[in-house]
């Protein structure tokens, strides 16, 4: 089983469903065409867009927090960038 290839992966040597954004976009995809597939696929686009912009802002928000010595709060940042590079500005959006 391969996390990538069909949303699977062994814990503890159990089997535990976690897809990826993609694989899980197509799942709540499938049997969609056409216009319909293309607005769902854009608000799920959307979607995951806001879940990186948040997850991204509270390690922006942990890495200012006083009790961090500068390492940690450049590591926070580092990871926030990793999960949302380029904060896009609104006119960015179609």
């Amino acid at each position: 089983m391969a996390r990538e290839r069909d949303g699977w992966e062994w814990v503890d040597g159990a089997p535990r469903w976690a897809p990826t954004v993609s694989l899980q976009i197509a799942e709540i995809l499938g049997g969609l065409y056409g216009h319909e597939y293309d607005e769902r696929r854009a608000e799920l686009e959307d979607l995951v867009r806001a879940v990186y912009r948040d997850a991204a802002e509270k390690l922006y928000g942990e890495s200012e927090r006083s009790d961090l010595d500068l390492g940690q709060s450049i590591g926070f940042q580092k990871a926030a960038d990793l999960i949302f590079p380029n904060y896009p500005e609104e006119s960015d959006s179609e």
